[in-house]
């Protein structure tokens, strides 16, 4: 199976467009999305997570989404039209409590972001293990640059993403955790390893490794409410 990346595009007035590149050679039109220039380059990050759950549906389902089509996410839904022949852009209802049988839609995926954001913190609020919506995400370590430096970089559950410098920026562990508790055991791997985190678990890369190896512990478990006694 060819690996999916992701590419952006600068365009005018300060936008982008997120779009994957390799869904082609399973038979799938490129698909991408919309986003404002308002939104901060962290928000890219959760824009591919949306799409890399539209990938993860291609290629668990065996599925080919075409144009005008629409895709369940969460409780709202996704429709996908043509942008030009070879890439479709994702839309989404425009009143995510519309109760008519064909609501308006709009430019982007922004309100799945924040439906997802508002279910993991409802987790977080209460307590529960996991996330609401999980989207996938790799991390791994390189030799550290300086003592500040852990060594550790994330990105979104591709390991091949294309990224311009200005779309990378440097954040605390410590803030990271704060949302994805879960990392927290794994930031002690040795340099060299890597972890892609998905809904079935965490897979191991070891160093220098291509292979990885599931772990058998159960990831998202971990959290503030599992050091209490």
């Amino acid at each position: 199976m060819p690996q999916i990346r992701f590419a952006t595009d600068a365009l005018p007035g300060g936008d982008r467009f997120i779009r994957t590149v390799g869904l082609a050679k399973l038979g799938q039109t490129e698909m991408g999305a919309l986003v404002q220039a308002k939104r901060g380059h962290q928000w890219d990050h959760r824009v591919i997570g949306v799409l890399q759950y539209l990938v993860n549906y291609v290629v668990g389902s065996g599925a080919r989404i075409l144009p005008e089509e629409t895709v369940e996410y969460g409780w709202t839904l996704l429709r996908l039209r043509e942008r030009t022949m070879a890439l479709l852009e994702a839309y989404e209802i425009e009143d995510v409590f519309s109760e008519e049988p064909q609501p308006s839609v709009a430019q982007g995926v922004d309100r799945a972001v924040r439906l997802t954001e508002a279910a993991d913190d409802v987790m977080r609020r209460n307590g529960l293990p996991g996330i609401g919506d999980f989207q996938p995400f790799f991390m791994d370590r390189d030799p550290l640059h300086n003592p500040q430096d852990s060594g550790w970089s994330i990105s979104c559950g591709d390991m091949l993403e294309e990224h311009q410098e200005s779309d990378l920026f440097i954040e605390h562990l410590a803030h990271i955790a704060a949302r994805r508790p879960f990392i927290v055991p794994y930031l002690t791997l040795p340099i060299g390893c890597a972890v892609s985190f998905e809904r079935e678990g965490a897979f191991i890369f070891p160093p220098g490794k291509e292979e990885n190896r599931r772990d058998p512990g159960k990831p998202y478990d971990f959290g503030p409410w599992s050091l209490i006694d």
